[in-house]
């Protein structure tokens, strides 16, 4: 099941029109790594901090410049500054999930959570 999820996810992101990952935090580096995008945390390892000023105005000047559209936070964090981002350049939020607050009783598995967020990735990075 795993082999075929990583099939998935080759095929799935190998015609992105966009490479770079703008996320809340630094929370997809694997995911960015083993599939040849860039991933940009707007606040670092800590989804807890918060970004200067500075910071925020030069994610959304790349944002802006590369025309990034969707802006990723996960599950467990509050959306509040990929939202800020988002308004600030016209970008849109999406949700990925790290796998680590499935709620109890849930159906969900692995590998329904990691479909579901390639699902996002391949609409938010522009895939065909």
């Amino acid at each position: 099941k795993l082999e075929a999820l990583d099939s998935e996810f080759t095929s799935g992101l190998a015609n992105c029109q966009q490479k770079t990952l703008v996320t809340s935090h630094d929370a997809f580096g694997y995911l960015t790594n083993a599939f040849g995008f860039q991933q940009l945390g707007i606040t670092g390892l800590s989804p807890e901090s918060e970004p200067s000023p500075a910071r925020l105005a030069q994610i959304s000047k790349l944002v802006t410049d590369q025309g990034i559209t969707t802006i990723y936070y996960e599950t467990l964090v509050s959306p509040a500054i990929a939202e800020t981002v988002a308004a600030e350049t016209g970008a849109t939020t999406a949700v990925l999930d790290p796998i680590e607050g499935l709620a109890a009783g849930s159906t969900d598995t692995f590998i329904t959570v990691m479909q579901e967020n390639l699902k996002t990735l391949i609409k938010g990075q522009s895939c065909s």
